[in-house]
């Protein structure tokens, strides 16, 4: 086989390539999507947790509240009605997790597309190479004894192609899902541990004035 470009080696592959063109320009899109929305809205932004120290220390939920909005962040919404219900823990832990979920969901939406593809990507990119096989071998049985070493050889590495051109997809998808995942993750941390330190603080100045 001669020297040659991938791109032209790609286009040799034929039809069976669309589905993995599709899967590469679906995930690029959701990748870059993802990056500018978090980084627009600050996930996972956890600064706020140090900002609030001092004010959690004495009690001022209107100043966390205040700082929290300020921040604008999911962590910040979330802390900021944490805040501003402290006065009834119980309901504000409720309030909290709503709008935590809520928060979440909005950063996870496009997360599944991401995995679906990692994980489609080979499997068409392996259809590919078995509908290269088969037409292979169907023609080699139709020249019979006349095949060559060469056709042979040229016909395999063609059907590979499309199984090498779904891991291109799948490996970089993959790892962008997986640091997504992790980002939502340290999150979704951070709003627990925000919001938990908010009502400790509540229910003990509550503990306290009922004493």
């Amino acid at each position: 086989m001669e020297q040659t470009s991938l791109w032209a080696m790609l286009a040799q592959a034929g039809w069976t390539m669309i589905p993995l063109y599709v899967c590469s320009l679906l995930a690029l899109a959701v990748i870059l999507r993802t990056v500018i929305q978090y980084a627009l809205h600050r996930v996972p932004r956890r600064r706020l947790l140090q900002d609030i120290g001092p004010d959690l220390v004495q009690g001022r939920f209107e100043r966390i509240a205040e700082l929290a909005e300020a921040d604008r962040s999911p962590l910040g919404r979330t802390v900021s009605v944490a805040a501003r219900m402290a006065q009834t823990p119980e309901l504000a832990q409720a309030e909290a997790e709503r709008v935590a979920m809520a928060e979440l969901d909005r950063y996870e939406a496009w997360l599944p597309l991401l995995s679906f593809i990692a994980q489609a990507a080979p499997l068409f990119g392996l259809l590919g190479t078995v509908l290269g096989m088969v037409e292979l071998f169907g023609g080699m049985e139709a020249a019979g004894s006349e095949i060559s070493t060469a056709t042979l050889s040229g016909g395999i590495w063609k059907a590979l192609l499309t199984t090498a051109a779904g891991l291109m997809v799948a490996i970089p998808t993959l790892g962008a899902h997986l640091w997504f995942s992790r980002t939502v993750r340290a999150l979704r941390h951070a709003m627990e541990t925000g919001v938990g330190r908010v009502l400790d603080r509540a229910r003990t100045s509550e503990s306290v004035a009922a004493k």
